[in-house]
């Protein structure tokens, strides 16, 4: 996971534990579509990076993982506010990962995801 790309997006990083991450992104103009709501691409954004680091908060420092599929489901539309985005290890099994992603704004659900990790024993696999 890139720090820089993080920084760009403007996520933020609140919280990483066994299995677990919460990231947060503070809507600004730029994140918003011509239509005034955030883009879908920023949210997925979200959810793949907290699904990303909770699985790496679950790994051997040996270990890395790589997104082999995720998918997004939209429930309502973000204009404002800070979306929290809390991450979970479903399963692991061997060298694939399950994860889910939750999404609110105020407490309200605004996108759920769900992600399919590949697991690898080296940098190098990433490669």
């Amino acid at each position: 996971m890139s720090p820089r790309f993080i920084q760009h997006v403007g996520l933020t990083i609140a919280d990483t534990r066994q299995g677990t991450s919460v990231l947060t992104l503070r809507v600004e103009p730029h994140h918003l579509n011509g239509n005034g709501v955030v883009h879908g691409g920023a949210l997925f954004t979200l959810a793949d990076t907290a699904m990303g680091s909770a699985l790496m908060s679950a790994l051997p420092a040996t270990e890395r993982c790589a997104t082999v599929d995720a998918r997004i489901t939209y429930l309502r539309a973000v204009r404002q506010g800070t979306v929290v985005c809390t991450a979970q290890l479903i399963h692991r099994e061997a060298d694939v990962a399950h994860l889910e992603a939750v999404m609110v704004v105020e407490g309200v659900e605004v996108a759920r995801a769900t992600g399919v990790f590949a697991v690898m024993g080296s940098v190098g696999a990433l490669e």
